[in-house]
Order: C-alpha cells, then structure tokens, then sequence
C-alpha cells in the first residue's frame, strides 16, 4: 500500500483537530519548503527522521554500441536521503515483525504510523 499526500493531510487533520483545508495548506507549504531547500542546495535535517541533500555524481564514460563509440556522459546531481538513527531502530523493528498478510481484495493493509512531536 502506498501513502499519498491526502493521507498525510488527513493524519494531521486528525492529530491536530485542524479543519482538512488548513491541514492541506501546512502540508503543501511544508513540502513546499523541502522542496525549494532541495532545489536551492540546503542540506535539510529532520531530527530522527533523517536528512536529505544534494550529492553531485560525476560524469562517466559511456559507450555508443550502435557506432561503437566512447561518450563522456557529464556530471548530475541528485538527491540522496540518509535515515536519522530513530527512523533506523524503527525500521528494524519492522524488520522483526511477521510479515503483512494480504486482505481478501489482495491489496496489501498496512497501518499508517504518524506521530506528532510537540517542540
């Protein structure tokens, strides 16, 4: 099962008992503000989640096998996610856990885990 944006407004509509639209609008404007912290750069550190960044991969040669040729291929970035040491634990603990038995539809049912830290 996938979660999608929607789900992640309803979970912080329910933990926070905001209306759907104003959990809507955090939501979009965090992921917003990740997303134009990734583009521009930063380093984004969520404390026991993880951090997020961008690396820069550096080019490599390539071969054209139809004109059997050598090609430089340039340098690119992309974003790399390195999991805080809470997320980790969390993740092996799933890893202890029997696995997740299908639903009579076939989909697979898996409860979605948010919690909310009060700073």
């Amino acid at each position: 099962m996938k979660v999608v944006l929607q789900d992640v407004v309803r979970a912080v509509s329910k933990a926070t008992k905001l209306a759907l639209p104003d959990s809507q609008v955090v939501v979009r404007k965090l992921v917003s503000t990740l997303e134009q912290g990734i583009l521009s750069g930063q380093r984004i550190e969520i404390r026991g989640f993880g951090v997020f960044q961008t690396k820069t991969v550096q080019g490599k040669k390539g071969r054209d096998m139809a004109r059997n040729l050598s090609i430089s291929l340039p340098a690119y970035k992309k974003v790399s996610f390195k999991a805080g040491k809470h997320w980790k634990r969390r993740s092996k603990a799933l890893l202890i856990e029997p696995p997740v038995e299908a639903a009579p539809n076939g989909q697979l049912e898996m409860p979605i885990m948010m919690e909310v830290v009060n700073q």
